[in-house]
Parts: C-alpha cells; structure tokens; sequence
C-alpha cells in the first residue's frame, strides 16, 4: 500500500496539464492561441508545438525554448512566434487563410529539469475571417453571364412552343365539336 501511494505522489508532483480556449478567431491571416500549462516543476528548457485538426495529424510550427530566452519565432508556409511566461504559452499564428479553420491544438514537452514530460491541449476552434469573404466573391466574379443568358432564352423558347402547341390542340379539338 505503502508502494502505490508514493507512485501517485510521484505522479501527482510531475503531472503536466495544458488547456486551451474554447474558440479564438483571427483576422487578416492572423490568430492569437494562448496555451496555458501548469506543472509542479519549473521547466528551463521546452519544446512547444502546434497541430491542426481534430486529433492533431498535420504539425504546423514546434520550436525548443530555453526560459532565459522565452521567445520564440518559426518559419514556414504558417509562421508562429511567441513567449512564455508564468504557465503560459502566447503565440501569434500567421499565413493562414478561411479554409484553415479547424482545430488547433498545443503539445507542451519539459525537457528540462528531468522527467521528461509531454501532454497535448484539449484543442481550440480556430476561425479565419475575412478570407472567405474574398474567395467567394472571386467565384461570383467568375461567373460569366451568358450561360445564364442562354439558359432563360431555352427555357422561355420551350414555354412559347408548348403553348403554341397546346393552342393548336385546343383549336383542332374545337374545330371537331358538333355545331
């Protein structure tokens, strides 16, 4: 018994949580991403990643920090910069567009002070405005009017034949009727 207590209290000291907002929305391409953590130990050295999608498949930026130089910047077709400071991780994501919406989520490693631990956030809603809206008037834009043209042109064509048709039925049956 004695055993399992002190396995849980060893546990218990080194547990490392990290969570995340709920929902962030950044605009013009751009996100802030706060992923707090909290951890008996006091880490000096760390390795911070990010990844998109529900279970965190695609790694968009992971830098090594060491917190006697808490800033951190990566290079990509997403950029991510940020600091960390007293439980937390404040990143700027950047390069995203509309159809980047997803869920993102952080993934925190101690690598020092030992033992070594690693624990990924719960995932936060990430919401690009303002790119959709240009995408979609870009499709409008590329909408050329003439096949619409064409399409009333037919369909009011076949109407006007139908109903010169359908006159000529009625006049040839009341033609056939006793007078």
């Amino acid at each position: 018994i004695q055993m399992k207590t002190l396995n849980f209290s060893v546990l218990n000291i080194c547990a490392l949580r990290v969570s995340q907002p709920y929902r962030v929305v950044g605009k013009e391409g751009e996100v802030p991403l706060r992923c707090s953590f909290s951890s008996k130990l006091k880490p000096e050295e760390m390795q911070v990643s990010l990844y998109k999608g529900l279970h965190g498949r695609e790694s968009l930026c992971s830098a090594y920090v060491n917190l006697s130089e808490p800033y951190f910047t990566t290079d990509g077709t997403v950029n991510c910069r940020g600091n960390i400071s007293s439980g937390r991780v404040d990143m700027i994501i950047s390069g995203l567009r509309g159809n980047d919406t997803d869920i993102y989520r952080c993934e925190i490693e101690i690598l020092f002070p030992p033992p070594y631990l690693r624990t990924i956030g719960n995932g936060t809603v990430v919401y690009i405005q303002g790119n959709q809206t240009s995408e979609r008037e870009a499709v409008k834009n590329d909408v050329d009017p003439l096949p619409l043209l064409y399409a009333i042109l037919i369909i009011t064509s076949c109407s006007l034949i139908l109903q010169v048709r359908n006159m000529s039925i009625l006049m040839i049956f009341l033609n056939r009727l006793p007078r």
